[in-house]
């Protein structure tokens, strides 16, 4: 049975944390084998070159270089695994109805925009719209902070936040009509989805 792409990079994140794992044991194996060296005073300070004091130094050094290799793997598994759970892809079983649910959260939150600046312009304080949540409430302040010439007169969700909802809803749209079978999809079928969120 041919896998999804999720299928795919979920194995992809397992694999790189059972190497990373494998690798974590090697190192420790190193340093358990040099133990008995730590305390003995006279291997680690004489002077001169002592074969076996070169050996376990070369074999330590390699093993936190592959410490450092495990590291990378685990950070690119979490990446993966971040990925997975924000995504949407084309293959998903539940792909339509987790594209819809985007949809109609992209478009609530759209609304819940122009409403708020249809009460700003009223005259409205923002501890006044109880319908924001913590996030609208959030961006509001950092463009008042960051932004101000977008809040000239009163504060504002600025024209390119609306307009980048409205391209990702246009976006998901697409992807909705791609995903659906020819006789669900709408008479503008759209492009594939490219299998990647926003």
């Amino acid at each position: 049975m041919r896998m999804t792409y999720r299928e795919r990079r979920e194995r992809k994140a397992a694999r790189l944390r059972e190497w990373a794992e494998k690798r974590h044991q090697r190192a420790q194996a190193v340093f358990q084998q040099g133990e008995c060296y730590r305390g003995d005073v006279a291997f680690n300070t004489q002077p001169g070159h002592i074969p076996e004091r070169a050996r376990v130094i070369a074999r330590e050094h390699r093993a936190h270089e592959s410490l450092q290799k495990a590291d990378s793997m685990t950070q690119r598994a979490s990446g993966i695994e971040d990925q997975l759970e924000r995504s949407i892809y084309s293959d998903d079983a539940d792909a339509i109805d987790r594209l819809q649910e985007r949809i109609a959260g992209l478009e609530a939150e759209r609304e819940r925009m122009k409403r708020a600046n249809k009460d700003f312009r009223a005259g409205r304080k923002l501890d006044e719209l109880e319908y924001l949540t913590e996030n609208d409430r959030r961006v509001l302040l950092e463009v008042a902070k960051f932004q101000p010439y977008y809040c000239k007169d009163g504060l504002r969700f600025p024209p390119y936040a609306l307009q980048n909802l409205s391209t990702n809803i246009a976006r998901y749209r697409k992807r909705l009509d791609a995903a659906r079978p020819p006789t669900e999809a709408s008479a503008s079928p759209g492009t594939p989805g490219d299998g990647h969120d926003a």
